[in-house]
């Protein structure tokens, strides 16, 4: 009773269309277009899904691997929630997103952070054209592309990047606005298999419809192919675990990363560990830095990556149990990574591959059977708009004008002849950075520009020998350097988007504060994450965004010192 999938290459020019012909056991739906489950989990370094990094258990994920196309050298566009999605699901890079600013029209020509994103009424998202294109389509979980959401607290402390709000990091911690890196991981004390339960209801009513649409695909005389997405909060921050999936974690194979004095780090990382409060203060720094703790909190973030195993293991075996095993694609990934504890750092946001390398997973009916392959080409989110058109058998005058990505079915089908540029980009300008930054990686070598260029220097790093992103070889390869700057300014103009973007920062505060007449209140409100530092001298502050907005928009310097002013002690 075996399904059989034939797969073949029909010439049509200008290009080749894929066709699947599925035949099988009497009753079985016969599909011109394979079903698609797409799913993306919140905040996974790819690393994790590599045999030997880490200690994680995800055999689900391992079991469509190992029959399928897995995509070590995968990046996301951006490193943040909405921005993410907003690129992913329109296929564009992060700065080709123009949009008017929800609630204040502004014109605003990029994602820039997570209050950014996709017009609330654009049509040409993935979901859309596979809707028009015949599939019948269910999105749930998290979607979180469309410009307008997210908190106050989000877009005030995106757009006062380049304020210089006083600090002192030995005092206080700093000016800081999250809470979670020097908190403790949570493990309740229960052994509930759906620890976190949002996800897991998504789940139930999204296999519920699986369930639905294979059943009217096997008794109907046109059947039609679905589309699925779920988008799981899971593994974003609060590390929150319970017993059953902590056991499922061996603690002694967990690893803790060494980190440098906050003296010797880059002047931008030091910035972006203190906005994220984790850059402790003098009298919380012995509790803060126990490896103990920073133990706890990578075992239950791994611990999350395997729930989110069990959650991929659901839909395998509802479309498996249902029949469609053979008529089905699985595409499974992350909207981003977290740095879970390396470079001092929780969260996203930053250019290290913890949190701008994601996994990325393709199994289909035609790669069973198969020997496994792991792809090391760079790969990108943006490539996944018309990977999943063609997987679809979408025409191509259905497809956006612009695509940004180019498709990865070749790989999937084991093509040697698959021409993707050999570098992919990544950037972020929003909250708990204090400068926009770009990435480009070949594989091996990974070139890091701030601001305009002039700013700060570059970092280099050394993939291969150098996986924890430790040594800047920037200086001793100038040649290098050089050459990735290049390549990096041909896809990304970082000069004049720097400049936009710090010219956007601006003027969507100056719109906000327009238009509120309390706004020394709301910025000094105890709702707002930075409330603490913010207040430890009020009016400081407010000079500080006073001074910030009597100049031109302009590309400030990430700060290096642990007190600002130097003379403010007292902080």
């Amino acid at each position: 009773k075996a399904t059989v999938s034939v797969l073949y290459w029909q010439p049509m020019a200008p290009k080749l269309l894929l066709v699947l012909a599925f035949a099988g056991t009497a009753g079985a739906a016969q599909l011109s277009s394979p079903n698609i489950v797409f799913l993306i989990c919140e905040s996974t370094d790819g690393r994790t899904y590599r045999d030997g990094f880490a200690p994680v258990p995800i055999p689900n994920i391992k079991g469509l691997a190992s029959e399928g196309v897995q995509f070590d050298t995968h990046y996301c566009n951006v490193p943040v929630c909405c921005p993410s999605r907003a690129s992913t699901w329109s296929g564009r890079l992060p700065h080709k997103i123009p949009h008017k600013q929800a609630g204040t029209g502004l014109q605003v020509n990029g994602v820039w952070n997570n209050f950014e994103g996709l017009d609330p009424t654009y049509d040409g998202k993935i979901m859309d054209v596979m809707n028009s294109s015949g599939y019948d389509v269910m999105i749930s979980g998290k979607e979180d592309w469309s410009a307008g959401g997210h908190s106050l607290n989000v877009r005030l402390n995106a757009w006062t990047m380049y304020t210089r709000f006083p600090y002192s990091i030995n005092a206080t911690g700093g000016w800081y606005d999250e809470t979670i890196c020097a908190q403790d991981a949570e493990v309740q004390d229960n052994n509930n298999t759906n620890c976190h339960e949002d996800d897991w209801n998504a789940l139930a009513s999204t296999t519920k419809w699986i369930k639905e649409k294979i059943q009217a695909q096997k008794t109907s005389p046109t059947p039609v192919p679905f589309f699925v997405y779920q988008g799981m909060n899971i593994v974003h921050p609060p590390y929150m675990t319970n017993n059953y999936w902590y056991s499922k974690i061996n603690v002694s194979e967990v690893t803790v990363p060494s980190w440098e004095p906050l003296e010797n780090i880059h002047p931008c990382d030091l910035q972006s560990s203190m906005l994220k409060k984790c850059t402790p203060s003098n009298q919380d720094a012995g509790s803060f830095y126990s490896l103990e703790r920073r133990k706890k909190i990578r075992t239950v973030y791994y611990a999350m990556i395997a729930e989110f195993d069990a959650m991929v293991g659901e839909y395998v075996q509802t479309v498996k149990e249902g029949g469609a095993w053979d008529q089905t694609v699985f595409i499974v990934t992350s909207d981003h990574g977290d740095m879970n504890m390396e470079h001092q750092q929780f969260y996203k946001m930053v250019q290290y591959d913890a949190s701008t390398r994601v996994p990325l997973v393709i199994n289909a009916p035609w790669t069973r059977g198969k020997p496994p392959r792991v792809i090391t080409q760079p790969t990108s989110h943006v490539d996944l708009f018309p990977t999943i058109m063609e997987l679809g058998n979408v025409p191509k005058d259905r497809w956006p004008t612009v695509l940004d990505g180019t498709s990865l079915v070749g790989y999937v089908n084991g093509s040697s002849s698959v021409v993707h540029s050999p570098y992919v980009v990544s950037q972020f300008h929003g909250d708990n950075i204090a400068m926009s930054w770009y990435m480009i990686t070949d594989g091996v070598h990974k070139l890091v520009v701030f601001g305009t260029g002039k700013e700060e220097d570059p970092q280099l790093f050394d993939l291969l020998s150098d996986v924890p992103e430790n040594n800047n070889i920037a200086q001793a390869n100038p040649d290098l350097v050089q050459k990735l700057t290049a390549e990096l300014s041909a896809v990304v103009p970082f000069a004049s988007v720097s400049a936009d973007v710090a010219t956007y920062n601006y003027q969507s505060f100056k719109l906000w504060q327009q238009a509120n007449s309390d706004w020394k209140a709301q910025m000094a409100s105890p709702s707002l994450r930075w409330y603490a530092p913010f207040t430890v001298n009020e009016s400081a502050s407010f000079d500080a965004i006073d001074q910030w907005l009597s100049k031109p928009p302009q590309v400030e310097t990430c700060r290096d010192q642990l007190v600002y002013p130097s003379s403010s002690d007292e902080l």
